[in-house]
């Protein structure tokens, strides 16, 4: 109470164009009495009972701003109600803000007695790991209704971002946006790319998003067909290489032309192959749609496709001309292939931004309840690390190792699984967990480090646990791994969150401590 629910309420809607519902006001009117009249007389069970009903009714609605009362969320039912049915949001005030917004109020059957201050203090105390439930959070403190409404309208509606990414080729950005698919012609235009675009996509993604990338190239001037792929991690091969070139042929694409790659880590990574390959090199662009492609498959240049021993043993480096990020296109994804997306984010807060690893921690909820701009701010500060990873060192000599933090028994997971049972970011969840309890074994890392990072696999729903794959096959498959030098895998091993080393470790330490799996 007091923190500006209605207020706020109604402006949001005004700026939305929606329709506003307070659920105090209808409940007075279907009792015909007031909120204060209905706990006197018959307490708050038969207020919370109304709420209830009243909340029911009115989430079945669309397109609707929904101020509830200061204690909608105590009751469980309503609360998953609200929680499953659009976007929640806390408006935060201090009680010695609230208390003064509250002077002279006389309508608010919980607050009574002689110390305002006090009850709305303990109310808070009471209510604020419910309220923390909600997917955003706005501080309102001393700031005008105008203020907050537009922090809320910034988590609908994120601000654009760049990031520049250096390489030996020529810079390029990684332009991250919301609902921006339909300005990627004019922005390749811009860059002074003319003919022909090849739009290499799967046939989910390139149903959902391929007639409006399509429309955006032609009105631009362009002249696009679609290269239609298999989808899945399995066909990450020469052979689909070879179908993306037989298209290409078949177009009598030239070294003018631009090849686009509509979709996920897979089909970047097929796509920047075959630019890299066809005519001894062409230009790409790459239109990331998952989190894998949009924090780190897409930056980089490092293109390629796996061999039936190992994976990506077959590749090349070839930059892009332009990463172009859609945030808004994670929406469409699987909750699974969200989840195991936001393993590569969970990385780079080990390897190199603490502060990025406890937003996580903090905001896991928002992530989970795609809330825009929690996923524009993750998809960002991702991309931001790797291209000044990839900046410092571009061909992997050096910083850019620890990148692959997780991903060396990652690999060994995917490749003895057969390219399948596992998403990517499954498999280095589960490596990730290796290397923090292999950096504990070897005196590097620490228990808490080990913990912390559990912990947060385990609340976006990432596995952890290694499957039950022998010893010697893991073997066999990490010989083969491109990080190891003179029989020994160099590994990225964290030192506390934020921090790793990359440390050379015999096999036979891995696969002892593979044998303890779990434990």
């Amino acid at each position: 109470m007091g923190s500006g629910k209605t207020t706020i309420g109604r402006r949001l809607a005004e700026t939305l164009g929606w329709s506003f519902v307070d659920t105090d006001h209808l409940i007075e009117r279907e009792a015909g009495a007031s909120v204060a009249e209905i706990f006197r007389r018959g307490g708050e069970p038969t207020f919370r009972a109304l709420e209830r009903r009243i909340v029911a009714r009115v989430t079945r609605g669309v397109r609707q701003v929904i101020a509830t009362g200061g204690g909608a969320l105590l009751d469980s039912a309503t609360r998953r109600r609200l929680m499953a049915s659009g976007l929640t949001v806390w408006l935060k005030a201090s009680p010695e803000i609230l208390a003064a917004r509250l002077v002279g109020v006389s309508d608010r059957p919980l607050l009574v007695g002689s110390d305002p201050q006090g009850a709305l203090a303990s109310l808070l105390a009471a209510r604020e790991p419910l309220y923390r439930q909600a997917l955003i959070h706005v501080e309102t403190g001393e700031r005008s209704p105008d203020q907050v409404r537009e922090d809320v309208m910034r988590s609908f509606r994120p601000d654009a971002a760049s990031v520049i990414v250096s390489s030996s080729a020529s810079p390029y950005s990684v332009e991250i946006g919301w609902n921006s698919l339909s300005a990627i012609g004019p922005r390749l235009a811009a860059l002074g790319r003319t003919g022909r675009i090849g739009v290499v996509a799967a046939r989910r993604v390139g149903a959902l998003f391929g007639p409006q990338v399509c429309s955006s190239l032609r009105g631009a001037g362009f002249r696009p067909f679609m290269v239609w792929m298999p989808d899945g991690e399995r066909y990450k091969t020469l052979r689909s290489v070879s179908r993306i070139y037989d298209a290409l042929v078949s177009q009598r694409f030239e070294r003018g032309d631009t090849l686009l790659g509509l979709g996920g880590g897979v089909i970047g990574d097929l796509t920047g192959f075959a630019a890299a390959t066809y005519l001894r090199g062409v230009a790409y662009v790459h239109v990331p749609t998952t989190v894998v492609a949009q924090v780190d498959s897409s930056i980089g240049g490092k293109t390629g496709v796996d061999h039936s021993s190992g994976k990506n043993l077959i590749g090349a480096f070839h930059h892009p001309v332009l990463v172009w990020t859609d945030v808004a296109t994670l929406t469409t994804l699987p909750q699974r292939e969200l989840v195991a997306g936001l393993a590569e984010v969970v990385k780079y807060g080990v390897i190199a931004d603490a502060s990025l690893f406890q937003f996580l921690e903090e905001r896991a909820d928002a992530i989970l309840g795609r809330v825009p701009d929690v996923l524009t701010s993750i998809v960002r500060r991702s991309a931001e690390i790797k291209a000044s990873v990839v900046a410092a060192d571009e061909r992997e000599h050096g910083l850019r190792r620890t990148l692959n933090y997780g991903h060396t028994v990652g690999h060994v997971v995917e490749t003895c699984t057969g390219y399948g049972a596992w998403r990517h970011g499954e498999a280095v969840a589960v490596g990730m967990d290796f290397a923090a309890r292999l950096a504990q074994q070897l005196g590097l890392g620490t228990s808490e480090v080990v913990r912390r990072q559990r912990a947060l696999l385990e609340r976006v729903g990432l596995p952890w646990k290694s499957p039950a794959i022998p010893a010697s096959a893991v073997a066999r498959v990490i010989a083969l791994d491109k990080k190891v030098q003179k029989g020994r895998i160099h590994f990225v091993l964290p030192s506390a969150i934020g921090t790793v080393s990359v440390e050379p470790v015999d096999t036979q330490t891995i696969t002892d401590l593979w044998r303890k799996r779990d434990r």
